[in-house]
């Protein structure tokens, strides 16, 4: 993916965004570590967009599924990443043609919007 971040430094990225320290990191905390990762003014937005994007398609098949999103909320140690029913309803919340998965563009709709997953209760 072009991309790696050694443990002990994700680990220290999550620690400085965490900032309740509660031992998750929510939704306006991930969108800080996004923006630390793939906002580098030197790359190409679409390209740091994708490269986010193909973090959470696992399965490289151009969807973000509900297990995907589960799996890569819960790697992150996101609280929300242990509930099959709130990845769903964080699905559907952007989920444009009612598919069930997430395509590309609405995954970048989102970002643009700064909608992220969060707002689905």
């Amino acid at each position: 993916m072009g991309i790696h971040i050694p443990d002990c430094e994700l680990g220290q990225m999550i620690q400085n965004i965490d900032v309740n320290d509660d031992g998750y990191v929510d939704f306006d905390e991930f969108g800080a570590l996004y923006k630390m990762i793939f906002m580098d003014d030197d790359e190409d937005e679409d390209e740091d967009m994708l490269e986010a994007f193909n973090v959470f398609d696992q399965n490289g098949d151009g969807f973000i599924t509900v297990d995907e999103l589960k799996s890569v909320l819960g790697s992150l140690g996101l609280k929300q990443g242990g509930n099959v029913e709130d990845c769903r309803k964080m699905i559907n919340n952007v989920d444009v043609d009612g598919d069930g998965r997430i395509d590309f563009m609405e995954f970048k709709r989102m970002m643009m919007r700064g909608v992220a997953f969060a707002n689905f209760t």
